[in-house]
């Protein structure tokens, strides 16, 4: 009699098994690492933003500040973490009316946030700033100096990242 032999032996079956969990292991690890990446990614873009968008907006308010009008960040070259100014709100035959102090530091939640304080209000500029410097040279007092450094930590599984970005501008006052 002939036997008629149609199945897989155990030994095929475990062996198709382990080379579908290999494959599966290699895939999952590749799902992985880019999911990791995109998340460094995306970090490292929010903090560019936010820097970038912070200093963007300082120095559109103080291109039309004057140098007489920043008592704070003297001309010698010395960094400040924060600064005072005004800028003309009308002008006149007699000359430009000046509004309230401005005020541009770092504060509010954890110290990360960078501030622009006018008359009691507050407004959020940025956040994850982690320092924010102000200076003016003694051969160039009418030029301001910016630099704002902007940090953010993430977790993606168990590896903590750090994303970290320090812009500059030099913002020469108008008035």
């Amino acid at each position: 009699m002939k036997k008629n032999n149609k199945g897989f032996t155990l030994f095929e079956i475990i062996l198709v098994a382990f080379l579908f969990s290999i494959i599966s292991a290699a895939i999952f690890s590749v799902l992985a690492t880019g999911r990791n990446s995109m998340s460094a990614g995306e970090s490292q873009m929010s903090v560019q933003q936010a820097c970038r968008n912070s200093l963007d907006a300082m120095v559109k308010e103080m291109r039309q500040t004057a140098a007489s009008k920043i008592p704070d960040v003297p001309a010698t070259g010395v960094n400040y973490s924060s600064i005072t100014f005004q800028v003309p709100t009308a002008i006149s035959a007699t000359g430009p009316t000046w509004s309230s102090n401005i005020q541009y530091s770092l504060g509010g939640l954890n110290g990360t946030q960078l501030l622009r304080t006018q008359s009691g209000n507050q407004k959020v500029l940025g956040n994850n700033i982690s320092s924010v410097v102000f200076n003016r040279s003694v051969a160039n007092p009418s030029v301001v100096n910016i630099s704002v450094t902007a940090q953010k930590n993430t977790f993606s599984g168990f590896t903590a990242r750090q994303s970290s970005i320090t812009l500059t501008s030099r913002v020469k006052l108008r008035n």
